[in-house]
């Protein structure tokens, strides 16, 4: 019974970390992130190799987040945008010890050191890179990243939604006191 308790446990924790994306991001500190008012797109073209429909619609979203944080679509824009996804396998192994104990009604506690309780399963974690450069310096200003696990299917808008808002998040950068 404890067993099973701890292990639905942490069942719920490892759910919960796989759908809330890592994210990392680095910007360049002398860019003026406050003259940025407008953007176009880096490339419009879809890279070879990636479902068009996807494509297009983390593009909308991308859109979507800039225009909510005052951003306009330009033709140059001050800044261009551009992503890539990628998917990356990994092997996951848990170990939870050795199933050593076990409840003796006469007399508490015992067990048995010969078993261990060990899972492995596959994961895929997906990972949406974002890159801004200055128009005028044609020079990268910030790259950032959301990585989280995903299923092999396509995602839904909801989940691409999760993932741009994460990455966009820290953009612009905040402003460092001097």
């Amino acid at each position: 019974m404890i067993r099973r308790i701890f292990v639905t446990g942490l069942l719920l924790a490892l759910t919960g970390c796989a759908t809330t994306p890592r994210v990392n991001y680095d910007a360049d500190p002398a860019a003026n992130f406050a003259s940025y008012r407008s953007y176009s797109w880096a490339s419009i073209n879809v890279p070879q190799g990636m479902n068009p429909l996807l494509f297009q619609r983390v593009k909308a979203s991308i859109d979507t987040a800039l225009a909510a944080r005052g951003y306009s679509q330009a033709d140059p824009g001050e800044f261009a945008i551009g992503f890539t996804l990628g998917a990356r396998d990994r092997v996951e192994v848990t170990d939870f010890g050795p199933y050593a104990t076990y409840y003796r009604p006469w007399g508490g506690w015992a067990g048995w050191g010969g078993y261990r309780n060990v899972d492995v399963r596959n994961v895929t974690d997906g990972t949406l890179t974002v890159d801004i450069y200055d128009t005028g310096t044609k020079q990268p200003v910030w790259h950032g990243t959301a990585t989280q696990e995903v299923s092999r299917k396509s995602p839904d808008q909801a989940t691409i939604d999760k993932a741009v808002t994460a990455v966009l998040a820290n953009f612009p950068p905040p402003i460092k006191p001097n």
